[in-house]
């Protein structure tokens, strides 16, 4: 019970911390505290069912293939089981059900919302990860603070390229063109960075691959920043 108890706290951490961060950034009018919580919670159930569609894919596949090392193994499990699936249950949720919230009235509610889902999701895996790291306390701490430092990040940015898109297609509609690259960019940029940063942990974690592991989160980083300052510039309460 001590276990969970430590997994849950640390697990929980860092996303109440980028939430918050992103949260501040709507500054003209804020989401209502219980939505932002209620699009959290979609990002666990969003979770889960990643979990059970990606065991239901690997009943297909020959046993112990993933584990075989072939650069095949690892583009499949980076980009389907990662990207493509992980990315898919969250913008099921989110254009399922958040996009269609009254509270969802200007561009930023795009990316505070994606954001929320995603760290949902990145908060019930990152409970499982060091609950079942927990062999010693060492062990869940290290597993703790790496994903605190490069995962859970990269969930939020994930999220918040999603968002960022869906707020476009919901409230740029002068460009018909525009609004089809933005619902195909809604997916396959979060799908990119997911399958591209797992790509990169699937090989021997020395120096050279956590400098690129740091350089894509850095590249990540300012890739959503700068479209929160977009989508900023673009809120219709925006003093003028």
């Amino acid at each position: 019970m001590h276990g969970w108890a430590l997994a849950i706290v640390a697990g929980a951490a860092p996303s109440l911390f980028l939430l918050t961060f992103f949260y501040l950034r709507d500054r003209w009018q804020r989401e209502p505290m219980h939505r932002v919580l209620m699009a959290f919670a979609l990002g666990l159930y969003a979770m889960a069912a990643a979990r059970g569609l990606a065991v239901t894919v690997l009943g297909f596949l020959p046993p112990d293939w993933l584990s075989s090392g072939t650069e095949a193994a690892r583009l499949f499990e980076s980009f389907a089981l990662a990207g493509l699936i992980e990315e898919t249950a969250k913008a099921v949720v989110l254009f399922t059900a958040i996009y269609h919230w009254d509270e969802f009235d200007e561009p930023l509610d795009g990316v505070v919302y994606g954001v929320a889902v995603s760290l949902g999701f990145a908060t019930l895996e990152n409970v499982f990860y060091i609950a079942q790291a927990q062999t010693g306390v060492d062990r869940g701490f290290t597993v703790a603070w790496q994903r605190a430092l490069f995962a859970v990040p990269a969930h939020a940015l994930f999220g918040g390229a999603m968002g960022y898109y869906a707020g476009r297609t919901k409230f740029d509609r002068t460009n018909p063109a525009a609004l089809w690259s933005d619902r195909v960019c809604c997916l396959l940029v979060p799908i990119a960075f997911h399958g591209a940063y797992n790509y990169a942990l699937h090989h021997r974690l020395d120096a050279r691959i956590w400098t690129v592991v740091t350089l894509l989160s850095l590249a990540m980083w300012v890739f959503v920043l700068r479209r929160v300052h977009h989508a900023d510039r673009a809120s219709p309460f925006r003093p003028t």
